[in-house]
Formats: structure tokens, C-alpha cells, sequence
């Protein structure tokens, strides 16, 4: 079935009626199927009062288990949290203290709690904003015991190949801790043939979600040779009893959610709205729906990539489809004054710079399903000019 991408652009995204937004890095407009759901929400409280609380839960359960279809999990090894932050900081107390090796590039959230926590942590060097597998073999001690690894690295764009990273962590027994921020909603995800044992992210981004929704898969024999590192109240088994002597955890992740107390349910259920629709663009299929954007994303970033190569631009996202995601980053020493011709022109990207540069001179284009060839040719057209 052929996808009118027209179509839910106009019915699902009306941010984008008077704007260019190719900034889905930073945060995507909501969908109008999330909004909706996550709108009942607040209708129903302010008509109803609280009196809908079992209705909630149940809801939970549904989105939990559309996450288990997409990332091939048990729905039990799945938690609710706030943020990705929140989700590391969950991960970095379950584990002992241990070598981690990491990319230099890193998003600060996936290395910053387990730092302060006194993790030994090393570093893997790209190669032309590249992090290969056979390097991150070498970088292999006897002492390594954990990987930290973005899907999708979110200043380059660079998407490692999971198949084969989770291979050279099982081979040599590194638990695989897995940052999908920057590809939940967007690429495929199989933490079982990807051998993934940890894998966090957030639905701000490319599932057109809003604020407030972390996600946390962590594999079920992990939790329990580790234990949860937080709890509360319902986490255990017969909460309701409101026994305040229960200690008697359901040791699963999903005893997790909101660490353990009651969940942030209006952020959570604009989840499944938007499941629901990547679950229409799959013909009812959620991971046939986010095979189809991925292949949308990589047709939208082959058109702007055609377009730039013949611009004074220095490309330094990866362009094998391998590799390739929905950012493209340009590097130019003008690139803040582009910047701001653009957001003269009302189309929104993300000016970066390296790490520890002050120096601005990147700029980020992050395409999702929702753009199309006529935001491309706007933004082509400021290019141009410089």
C-alpha cells in the first residue's frame, strides 16, 4: 500500500502549516493523534475528577505492549520513566561499578551518571565521525564490562549497526546498554536478535510525542542476577494493601514505572497515540509502520544530500545507508549567520558546535516522515546563498 505522506502531514501536523521544521533531533511537533489522547487525559479531570485511575493502568498495559511488538520484548521487561537521563541514572545504580567503553561523541546523558558514580569509562575514537566495529573491538580490555552506544550518535547522525555491535558484546560477555533517543519512532529495534540488554530513549523526538515520556528495556535475566535499584510503594506484590511493612518487589522493570509510584499518565498516553499512528502508516503493523518512515527518512535525506553536494558545504554525516539516519550535519564557517537567515525564513534546524568547541559552525537538518521535497527546496534555497 502506497503511504500519502501529504495527507498526514495535513491532518496530523499542523506546526507545520507556516514553518519548516527539520529539527526532529531536538524535538518533533506533536502529532495530532498524540495530542488527542494525552487532551482526553486532562478532560477527563477536569470533568470527571480522578475517578478513571484503574482505566489509566489499563491503558499503560496497551502501550506497553505496542513497545514489546516494536523492540521484540516481554512486555514485563519494559518501565515508564520521565526521561532518558532518568532511564541512565536507573541503569548506572542497578550495576556494579565497572570499565565502560563509550563513544568520544556520546550524548552527556548515556556517561554522565555513571562518571559521577566512579565507573572506569574509556573512550572510542572515530574515524572520520565514524565509530567501526573492528575499532571498538580493539578498545576491549579484560576488564571491559559495559558498552554505552547511541543507535544514532545526535551531532553526526552516524547509526551504528546493531546487529554487529551486539554480536562483539556477546562474544565477549559486555552487557549492551543501548541510547534510542535519537532513532525510537524511526528505525527498527530487536533487542533479542540485536542482543540488547539495556536500551533507553524517549518519544519527544522522532515519535512525535512531547515532553515527559522515558522509556527502559532492560533484559529479564539482568534484573533479576542485579536487582531493581528503585522501588516504591507499587512495586510490590499486593500494593494495594497499603501495608507499609511490604517489601516483597516484583523484581521485572516494569516495577519501575515512575520509580515505582504513580505514573505520569498524561504525558504517557500521548504514547499511544502516537504508536497508534505509526501503527496506521503500518497498516496496523507498528513495525511495519516504522520500517515504512525509515524508508521514507532515508528518501527525504537522499533528495537533501543530492542537493548540498553541489553547495560549499562539508558533509560530515555518514551517507552509506548503512550508517546513514534521519540527521545531516554541515559544517561551515558561516554557519551562524545561515543559521539566522533561516530562522528569517522560518525554517528551524539546530546550529552546533564540536565538543568542547565554543565554535559554532555546524548545522544540523533532521528530517522525519512528516517533511517533504517542498521543505527541502526552502532550505536549498537559503544554502545557496552562501
Amino acid at each position: 500500500m502506497e503511504i500519502n505522506w501529504k495527507e498526514i502531514r495535513e491532518k496530523e501536523f499542523p506546526a507545520l502549516n507556516d514553518v519548516v521544521h527539520l529539527k526532529a533531533a531536538g524535538g518533533s511537533p506533536i502529532s495530532r493523534s498524540a495530542f488527542k489522547v494525552g487532551l482526553s487525559y486532562l478532560e477527563d479531570m477536569l470533568n470527571s475528577g480522578d475517578i478513571f485511575w484503574d482505566d489509566y493502568f489499563k491503558e499503560l498495559e496497551l502501550i506497553r505492549n505496542k513497545l514489546s511488538k516494536y523492540f521484540n520484548s516481554k512486555p514485563s521487561e519494559i518501565a515508564f520513566l520521565i526521561n532518558t537521563s532518568s532511564c541512565m541514572n536507573a541503569v548506572a545504580r542497578m550495576f556494579n561499578q565497572g570499565e565502560i567503553m563509550y563513544p568520544e561523541g556520546e550524548f552527556p546523558s548515556s556517561i554522565h551518571i555513571f562518571k559521577r558514580l566512579g565507573f572506569t569509562c574509556k573512550k572510542i575514537n572515530s574515524i572520520k565521525h565514524r565509530y567501526r566495529i573492528d575499532d571498538i573491538k580493539n578498545r576491549i580490555s579484560v576488564n571491559t564490562n559495559y558498552c554505552i552506544h547511541s543507535h544514532v550518535q545526535y551531532l553526526t547522525g552516524f547509526k551504528q549497526n546493531l546487529e554487529k555491535l551486539g554480536i562483539i558484546c556477546k562474544e565477549n560477555k559486555i552487557i549492551n546498554i543501548i541510547n534510542a533517543t535519537q532513532s525510537f519512532g524511526a528505525f527498527p529495534i530487536n533487542v533479542k536478535s540485536q542482543n540488547i540488554d539495556v536500551l533507553v530513549g524517549s518519544a519527544l523526538k522522532w515519535a512525535c510525542c512531547g515532553y515527559g515520556i522515558g522509556i527502559i528495556y532492560i533484559r529479564e535475566e539482568l534484573v533479576k542476577e542485579n536487582s531493581l535499584p528503585f522501588s516504591s510503594w507499587l512495586s510490590v506484590k499486593d500494593g494495594d494493601s497499603m501495608d507499609n511493612d511490604n517489601l516483597k518487589i516484583v523484581n521485572e522493570t516494569k516495577s519501575m514505572d515512575s520509580f515505582g509510584g504513580t505514573p505520569h499518565f498524561q504525558s504517557l498516553l500521548t504514547l499511544k497515540g502516537g504508536l497508534t499512528l505509526i501503527e496506521t502508516i503500518g497498516d496496523g503493523n507498528l513495525q511495519e509502520g516504522i520500517k515504512r518512515i525509515s524508508d521514507r527518512i532515508v528518501i527525504l535525506t537522499s533528495e537533501f544530500v543530492e542537493k548540498v553536494k553541489s553547495l560549499h558545504y562539508r558533509i560530515i554525516s555518514p551517507l552509506e545507508l548503512e550508517n546513514r539516519s534521519g540527521i545531516i550535519t554541515l559544517e561551515h564557517k558561516k554557519a551562524g549567520k545561515i543559521y539566522n537567515e533561516l530562522l528569517k525564513n522560518h525554517i528551524y534546524i539546530s546550529l552546533r558546535n564540536y565538543s568542547k568547541s565554543t565554535e559554532k559552525t555546524l548545522l544540523r537538518f533532521s528530517f522525519n516522515y512528516y517533511n517533504n521535497f517542498e521543505d527541502i527546496e526552502k532550505a536549498i534555497s537559503i544554502l545557496k546563498k552562501y
